[in-house]
């Protein structure tokens, strides 16, 4: 691997200009293709397995209107209408007909009239619509049509917001200064890391230009199939940060090169066979880790992941390239514009001193550094999974906006009510055939005579857009079943109403309204009670039915219960990867056990931080939230692969170090002071380029970016602290050779040390030449 990383960045120095006509070409071509066929960023219309998903599918026989993604409308008044005067309830009607003619609109609600659901009140009109099709079908036309609909009554004077699907859609992710200003952030970490503008700008122009075909084909990707509105925020913050540190690790040690008077070629050639080894590992590890979320069973988690994966390979495909053929131009030029009074050459006497102090003291600071970590993690015992909705978005937001009027006018539990379903086996019987019969004159008049026209039967009503087929004679099975249903769910605490069945053909169905916010974790158990107490029940007594409990608040239940069981094959899978991986690059037992098991302790103390500030709420409201929420299901098991996979890039940079010095050596305890001499300036300036490229999502509006941006900060904080400067080499001085034992490999012989300086007697006796 080394000979041909050497290779490749010489053959990059030699042909940059085919190097950079390369890139160019992929930027323009990711680039246009994500502009002209880029799709919209949705969440996943599907959960296969789930009670959720066999609700929908039960509906769809008889119901197929109300089985698509659903969105609400809210039209609210201001201070210059209300929808209580009769001219401006006019213009919200006419607004519902808008949407109701829209093509992509299968079903909305109209509280104008009677039997199609809704509410209205003095100050708010509130009506929930289907979307025709999934997720994936709507496009960005439709959503202009949406609010072109509701026109007349904005002009009214009356405030309209989208709630649920619709207010996602209309909301696609987009960066914000604050991302700038963790660049920026970065780029002042570089400057003082190379005491040079130019090599300072080097890296982040690197991973912008990775970054840059990643997004174009994410955005592509989107039009494909359905991409979560998180995943080209979490592959750009990932991206960055990864991309930088790769680019990082590789013009340091080109500049170490130049210092020890090798040209530009040989130089390249050397800082790729050293550090781009170092960054090929890591990334493979970040992208295998990663990938591990395949094993989740679960769709658009699977392909956050994968988006994620492809930036950072490409963040490593543009260090290992587009780098080289950078350094290969600039030459020895790369430290001018020098930062006046900057020795960042000095800070390895420091860091060596550090080694050597934690060298003497290994136990104690074995012990403080890990009851540190493990105190931080307690907060995680207490982790909830629990319910993302538009009740816990940022106040700023439309959605958020949209569920306060219906919690103020309506009650907090009528924005997103559950749906039960029944439906029992079709009654109907295969038709016999017909024998034809001949009935007088008329029967016979296509034989004997002109055919007689037969007289015009009355026309029939025109069937109402998203209603049943009314063809369907309702079943009375199903209706009873539906009543009980109604009777015995209405009795349970915690339900404010229950809708009365609607019944076609075989199924029926009716809504059910808790008293709670849908995220709250009342609401929550109220969704388990029903599901093991009442449904069941009523099922026992009719098991020729099917009966499920769905909606918005139970399919993300679903979720939460699909990556509570999927959880520890992914922890196993990623773990074992890494050890795979890091076994393979380092020849070692204990050397990648104790990196896991370091990895994990920086997981918990992330985990235990997002926790605490999160669903505990200590100072939740610093971040733009306005109440403690609980943790999005699908949020730990993400950053548990991110985190291991970012953690593992500084225990091989570190590692590496250590083991070249100890094959060099022999030392175990004084290879680990080199290594950390020469690797902790570059860690913690890597570190703290990440901590400001998370840091610059949290101000994010959706609250699981601003979970993943802040526990992945935390992570990177405390990984390249506590864990890599006190801990890692408290332990390895304390574990000595063992570290680096591996069946059938020998010990290094020690360096052998050089002669002493000869004293004045030697010099006479020297012979002259």
């Amino acid at each position: 691997m080394a000979r041909f990383l050497d290779g490749l960045g010489r053959w990059c120095v030699r042909r940059r200009r085919t190097v950079f006509e390369l890139w160019l070409v992929l930027m323009l071509a990711t680039g246009a293709l994500g502009l002209a066929q880029g799709g919209m960023f949705v969440q996943q219309s599907s959960l296969p397995g789930t009670e959720t998903q066999r609700s929908i599918d039960a509906l769809k026989h008889d119901f197929p209107a109300f089985t698509g993604p659903t969105a609400t409308a809210v039209f609210h008044s201001t201070a210059d209408a209300s929808p209580g005067d009769w001219r401006v309830a006019l213009a919200v009607g006419r607004s519902i007909e808008n949407i109701n003619a829209l093509d992509r609109v299968a079903f909305v609600e109209n509280p104008y009239v009677e039997g199609f659901g809704g509410m209205k009140s003095h100050d708010a009109v509130v009506v929930r619509l289907n979307f025709a099709g999934t997720m994936g079908d709507v496009q960005a036309e439709d959503l202009k049509r949406l609010e072109t609909a509701v026109e007349p009554a904005r002009m009214a004077g009356l405030e309209v917001k989208f709630g649920g699907i619709a207010a996602m859609l209309l909301n696609q992710p987009k960066g914000g200064p604050q991302e700038g200003l963790g660049i920026v952030l970065a780029l002042v970490v570089l400057l003082l890391a190379f005491g040079s503008f130019l090599a300072a700008g080097i890296p982040i122009l690197v991973s912008l230009c990775g970054l840059a075909v990643a997004y174009s084909l994410i955005h592509f990707s989107a039009s494909q199939f359905e991409l979560h509105p998180t995943a080209p925020m979490v592959a750009a913050m990932l991206g960055l940060g990864a991309g930088i540190d790769y680019a990082l690790f590789i013009v340091t040690r080109y500049r170490q090169q130049l210092a020890e008077g090798d040209d530009v070629e040989t130089a390249v050639g050397r800082a790729m066979a050293h550090s781009g080894h170092a960054v090929v590992f890591a990334g493979g590890t970040v992208v295998f880790a990663i990938c591990g979320l395949f094993l989740s069973g679960i769709t658009f988690v699977g392909r956050i992941g994968l988006a994620s994966a492809v930036t950072v390979g490409l963040m490593v495909l543009a260090a290992l390239t587009l780098l080289p053929a950078v350094l290969g131009a600039l030459g020895t030029r790369i430290d001018r514009y020098r930062l006046p009074r900057a020795r960042p050459d000095r800070s390895a006497e420091r860091w060596m001193r550090w080694g050597r102090h934690v060298d003497r003291n290994a136990w104690p600071y074995a012990i403080l550094a890990t009851l540190i970590l493990l105190g931080t993690a307690v907060p995680a015992l207490s982790l909830r999974p629990g319910v993302m909705a538009d009740s816990i978005a940022a106040p700023s937001m439309g959605a958020r906006q949209a569920y306060d009027v219906v919690a103020e006018e309506f009650g907090a539990g009528h924005y997103s009510p559950f749906v039960i379903v029944v439906r029992v086996p079709s009654a109907e019987r295969p038709r016999e055939r017909e024998v034809p019969v001949v009935k007088g004159p008329e029967g016979l008049s296509g034989l004997t005579g002109p055919a007689v026209k037969p007289s015009p039967s009355p026309k029939a009503a025109p069937r109402v857009k998203g209603a049943p087929d009314l063809t369907k004679k309702p079943d009375v099975r199903a209706a009873r079943i539906g009543q009980e249903l109604r009777q015995r769910v209405a009795e349970v605490p915690g339900i404010a109403f229950t809708s009365e069945p609607v019944v076609a053909g075989s199924t029926a169905f009716l809504r059910v309204i808790p008293e709670g916010p849908p995220h709250t974790e009342a609401t929550t158990a109220l969704v388990e009670r029903l599901r093991t107490n009442e449904i069941p029940a009523v099922r026992a007594q009719h098991p020729e039915a099917t009966v499920y409990l769905g909606g918005e608040n139970p399919a993300i239940i679903d979720l939460a219960s699909r990556v509570s069981d999927r959880m520890p094959g992914v922890v196993v899978a990623v773990v074992g990867v890494a050890l795979l991986l890091l076994v393979i690059a380092f020849r070692s037992i204990i050397v990648p056990i104790k990196a896991a098991l370091m990895n994990l302790l920086s997981i918990g103390a992330s985990f235990g931080v997002v926790t605490a500030v999160f669903q505990w709420g200590w100072g939740v409201g610093l971040l733009g939230i306005d109440q403690a929420v609980p943790i999005m299901s699908f949020v730990p098991l993400f950053m548990f692969a991110l985190i291991f996979g970012l953690s593992m890039d500084y225990e091989v940079f570190l590692l590496s170090r250590i083991r070249e010095e100890y094959q060099r050596s022999g030392d175990p305890h004084e290879s680990v002071v080199v290594g950390i001499g020469a690797t902790a300036r570059l860690i913690t300036s890597a570190a703290l380029i990440m901590i400001f490229v998370f840091a610059g999502f949290v101000p994010q509006p959706d609250p699981t970016v601003k979970m993943m941006a802040l526990g992945l900060a935390v992570a990177v904080a405390v990984d390249a602290t506590i864990v890599r400067l006190v801990l890692v080499p408290a332990l390895m001085s304390l574990l000595g050779h063992a570290n680096w034992w591996w069946p059938g490999h020998r010990r290094p012989e020690p360096a052998p040390s050089p002669p002493p300086p000869p004293v004045a007697e030697q010099l006479e006796l020297e012979p002259v030449p």
